[in-house]
């Protein structure tokens, strides 16, 4: 299945739904409800439970689509900070700052280096997924306090809000990514 969010992302999923629960029969229930309501595999909705050996792939299953996140976003993002970076040394001597007229060579090697190095920064925070982290950390706090959790990886936007309000219906309490 292709991603709609190419060519950044190479995740089918890039939110992440959670809901807590007090004990692992209600979280089970939960996610069979979600199951059949979405039509979703057991990859796509799984449930965490305290001691769980498998937390982290259940948290994060596309380890493979991660790393194809962190090449093309740096790919893509890099590329797009090194023509930026061209574009601003060009304007930079066209425009006649002295500087960058004295020395045009230096000066577009400057902003081309800044800028390819500014869209590779932006593509690793795109990729370390600031907003997954914070859902995790809430999951695995609520695991080590003994409660369950049901994880749900939605492909798209209204599978996102539909898995939210079937979980919240549950009585789970929901975190979610962006």
């Amino acid at each position: 299945m292709s991603t709609t969010h190419a060519p950044l992302f190479g995740e089918r999923s890039l939110t992440l739904v959670a809901a807590l629960f007090p004990e692992p029969a209600a979280a089970r229930r939960a996610a069979e409800s979600l199951r059949t309501q979405m039509a979703g595999s057991d990859r796509d909705v799984t449930v965490v439970a305290p001691g769980d050996p498998d937390i982290a792939r259940k948290l994060e299953p596309e380890q493979g689509g991660i790393w194809r996140t962190l090449k093309r976003s740096h790919l893509v993002l890099g590329a797009a900070g090194l023509g930026a970076g061209l574009l601003l040394a060009a304007l930079l001597v066209v425009f006649g700052w002295p500087a960058a007229v004295a020395s045009p060579q230096v000066t577009t090697a400057v902003c081309v280096g800044f800028g390819a190095v500014a869209g590779m920064m932006l593509a690793g925070l795109l990729t370390l997924r600031p907003d997954h982290a914070l859902v995790i950390r809430q999951v695995r706090h609520a695991l080590k306090h003994g409660r369950s959790a049901v994880v749900a990886h939605p492909r798209d936007a209204a599978a996102a809000s539909q898995a939210s309000a079937a979980l919240e219906a549950a009585g789970g309490e929901v975190v979610r990514s962006v």
